[in-house]
Protein backbone atom coordinates (compact mmCIF):
# COMPACT_ATOMS: atom_id res chain seq x y z
CA UNK A 1 0.00 0.00 0.00
CA UNK A 2 0.96 3.56 -0.67
CA UNK A 3 1.51 6.34 1.75
CA UNK A 4 0.81 9.56 1.16
CA UNK A 5 1.35 12.21 3.31
CA UNK A 6 1.11 15.78 2.93
CA UNK A 7 4.70 18.29 1.78
CA UNK A 8 4.81 19.86 5.44
CA UNK A 9 4.62 16.47 7.36
CA UNK A 10 6.85 15.13 5.16
CA UNK A 11 9.44 17.57 5.46
CA UNK A 12 8.68 17.80 9.17
CA UNK A 13 9.95 13.99 9.54
CA UNK A 14 12.86 14.54 7.92
CA UNK A 15 14.00 17.62 9.71
CA UNK A 16 13.44 15.51 13.01
CA UNK A 17 14.98 12.31 11.66
CA UNK A 18 18.23 15.09 10.50
CA UNK A 19 18.19 15.88 14.13
CA UNK A 20 17.72 12.35 15.80
CA UNK A 21 20.68 11.16 13.68
CA UNK A 22 22.53 13.66 14.71
CA UNK A 23 22.39 12.42 18.53
CA UNK A 24 22.32 8.57 17.81
CA UNK A 25 22.49 6.54 15.13
CA UNK A 26 20.02 4.52 16.69
CA UNK A 27 16.31 5.84 15.45
CA UNK A 28 13.38 5.18 18.09
CA UNK A 29 10.70 4.77 14.90
CA UNK A 30 7.80 5.25 17.26
CA UNK A 31 8.97 7.59 19.31
CA UNK A 32 9.58 10.22 16.04
CA UNK A 33 6.36 9.34 14.37
CA UNK A 34 4.42 10.60 17.92
CA UNK A 35 6.25 13.36 17.73
CA UNK A 36 5.59 14.45 14.13
CA UNK A 37 2.21 13.11 14.67
CA UNK A 38 1.54 15.33 17.42
CA UNK A 39 2.76 18.36 15.59
CA UNK A 40 0.21 17.38 12.55
CA UNK A 41 -2.95 16.05 14.96
CA UNK A 42 -5.02 17.64 12.91
CA UNK A 43 -4.29 15.76 9.42
CA UNK A 44 -5.56 12.52 10.86
CA UNK A 45 -2.52 9.93 9.77
CA UNK A 46 -2.38 7.25 11.75
CA UNK A 47 0.97 6.37 13.64
CA UNK A 48 1.41 3.08 11.90
CA UNK A 49 1.90 5.09 8.68
CA UNK A 50 3.96 8.11 9.89
CA UNK A 51 5.89 5.04 11.44
CA UNK A 52 6.37 3.26 8.18
CA UNK A 53 7.86 6.27 6.26
CA UNK A 54 10.05 6.92 9.48
CA UNK A 55 11.64 3.71 9.25
CA UNK A 56 11.86 3.75 5.65
CA UNK A 57 14.03 7.16 5.52
CA UNK A 58 16.07 6.07 8.53
CA UNK A 59 17.09 2.85 7.09
CA UNK A 60 17.88 5.17 4.16
CA UNK A 61 20.29 6.74 6.00
CA UNK A 62 22.25 3.79 7.76
CA UNK A 63 20.78 3.96 10.80
CA UNK A 64 19.99 1.03 13.20
CA UNK A 65 15.69 1.08 14.53
CA UNK A 66 14.27 0.68 17.45
CA UNK A 67 10.68 -0.39 17.73
CA UNK A 68 9.62 0.05 21.02
CA UNK A 69 7.50 -3.25 22.02
CA UNK A 70 4.84 -1.10 23.81
CA UNK A 71 3.16 0.49 20.53
CA UNK A 72 3.70 -3.16 19.01
CA UNK A 73 1.04 -4.91 21.54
Amino acid sequence: MFITLSDPMRRDIETTLRSKVGESRVVNVFGVAEEVQLRFIDDNVALEDIAAIVAHLASKSGCALELDSRELS
